[in-house]
């Protein structure tokens, strides 16, 4: 069977039925979906998987113009509002195998170097510290710090590991 979200699947570029979608800064538009993933564990439930039309800059030899294009993204379900009487019956469906557990053995931190992101403190209370991975996607700096001095570091009051990437598995003391 043709998985209808890979880029072969047949007529990836049919429209699928539209939908209002809300945007980051609030703004609904109207977006066509092209599929329901369900996503097991934290952060997952359903997700929609939308095509929003857009015009987009095209460099011809004499000029510059627009072309119409579109942007793909994926939304969790409570930012996708069906419109009345549309039907939605056709739109391909997906559920993802929760993920693997790791071995009970697997406690040990992963290797590597850290850092500390250092966030305000609010008027009259302690500052707080988030210790990073160097593989993580958040911005700090430079990682100059051991494994020994980030546990040390995550000891100390006001710090927290980074629960977007590897410093959720240092142990918290």
């Amino acid at each position: 069977m043709t998985d209808p979200f890979s880029p072969d699947s047949p007529d990836p570029d049919a429209p699928g039925p539209p939908a209002w979608a809300e945007l980051a800064d609030g703004q609904s538009v109207t977006a066509q979906i092209i599929g329901r993933i369900h996503r097991p564990g934290t952060g997952g439930g359903w997700w929609y998987k939308l095509r929003l039309p857009i015009w987009a800059e095209a460099q011809l030899p004499d000029r510059i113009t627009v072309v119409p294009d579109s942007v793909v993204f994926c939304v969790p379900a409570r930012l996708v509002t069906p419109i009345e009487d549309i039907d939605y019956s056709g739109v391909p469906t997906r559920r993802e195998r929760p993920p693997a557990r790791p071995p009970r053995s697997s406690t040990a931190a992963p290797a590597g170097r850290w850092s500390v992101q250092h966030l305000p403190a609010p008027v009259g209370g302690p500052g707080r510290r988030v210790i990073h991975h160097e593989s993580c996607w958040i911005p700090t700096g430079d990682p100059d710090l051991t494994l020994d001095q980030a546990l040390r570091e995550l000891a100390r009051p006001g710090s927290e590991a980074c629960a977007a990437c590897d410093a959720r598995h240092l142990p918290q003391s």
